[in-house]
């Protein structure tokens, strides 16, 4: 009876672990599951291929050229597919997510929609921007500038810190040598 009894707890607290390690590797959508969710790597891949897009046209904007008015627009354009792409797969990374997952996360969600909403915001400006003869090269620079320092923010969550230090690590070793 007794070693029943021991069997019963040893494969009841063997289905807990398994049931919280399923949870870590994304069964139950916890944090290391949302990072390797397919919804969630393309946010990410968006969110770079729109950063390199928005350092193009602030390169463009401050260079000391006139800015070429077809590329910039071509810019913005990619921007904003890219922006209206990331929505999408956030909207499907979000369905997947069971209420529970929801409500625990609903803080850091809320941090995201306003994040987002500033990407749109920005975006627009852009939009309007290029849509002159000659487009305010310090305008265009201007909202660049907000896309590149919300992106780099993005970068320093914790998932992030680790790629920005080896990152830094990198330039260290470049000045060096």
């Amino acid at each position: 009876m007794i070693c029943t009894l021991v069997l019963v707890v040893l494969l009841g607290a063997g289905g807990i672990a398994a049931q919280d390690a399923n949870k870590m590797k994304g069964g139950g959508m916890g944090m290391a599951g949302m990072k390797n969710d397919p919804h969630h790597k393309l946010m990410m891949a968006y969110m770079m291929t729109m950063s390199e897009f928005a350092k193009a046209l602030r390169a463009q904007a401050i260079g000391p050229k006139a800015m070429d008015v077809e590329s910039a627009r071509a810019a913005v354009s990619e921007l904003r597919h890219n922006l209206d792409a990331m929505e999408a797969a956030r909207q499907k990374h979000m369905d997947a997510m069971s209420a529970d997952m929801k409500a625990n996360m609903k803080t850091m969600m809320d941090k995201m929609e306003t994040g987002q909403t500033m990407v749109k915001e920005q975006i627009i400006a852009l939009e309007t921007a290029v849509q002159a003869d000659q487009p305010d090269a310090k305008q265009v620079a201007m909202h660049a500038n907000a896309l590149l320092k919300h992106f780099r923010m993005m970068k320093m969550t914790p998932a992030g810190k680790k790629a920005h230090k080896k990152m830094q690590m990198k330039k260290k070793m470049k000045m060096t040598m």
